[in-house]
């Protein structure tokens, strides 16, 4: 049952990172690339990380799993963030049917 479950996070991993790449060829602008894309990888990593750490034999090697995991939850999103904010501040401007927020 365990590995049943670990192969169904993998494929669900493989399907995060499929759609992200999906997003990054068909939506219009860098803004919402960036989001299909780090949401994906976010997701996909999340997942894979999950069935390994199913399948991990040893209580050491599940800690690094979960602290590998959790740098990457916190990196990955802020990243993402600061590099769509630099963006916005050098002038790269969304496609005219993507709404912006104030604030």
């Amino acid at each position: 049952m365990i590995k049943f479950l670990a192969y169904a996070c993998f494929i669900g991993s493989f399907l995060a990172f499929g759609f992200g790449t999906l997003g990054l060829f068909r939506f219009p602008d860098a803004y919402t690339r960036m989001h299909a894309v780090g949401m994906g990888d976010t997701l996909g990593v999340g997942l894979a990380g999950l069935g390994l750490l199913l399948l991990s034999p040893d209580w050491t090697v599940r800690l690094k799993l979960v602290f590998i995991l959790l740098l990457f939850w916190l990196i990955n999103p802020a990243m993402t963030h600061l590099v769509a904010k630099a963006g916005l501040i050098h002038g790269v401007r969304p496609a005219k049917d993507t709404k912006l927020r104030k604030g």
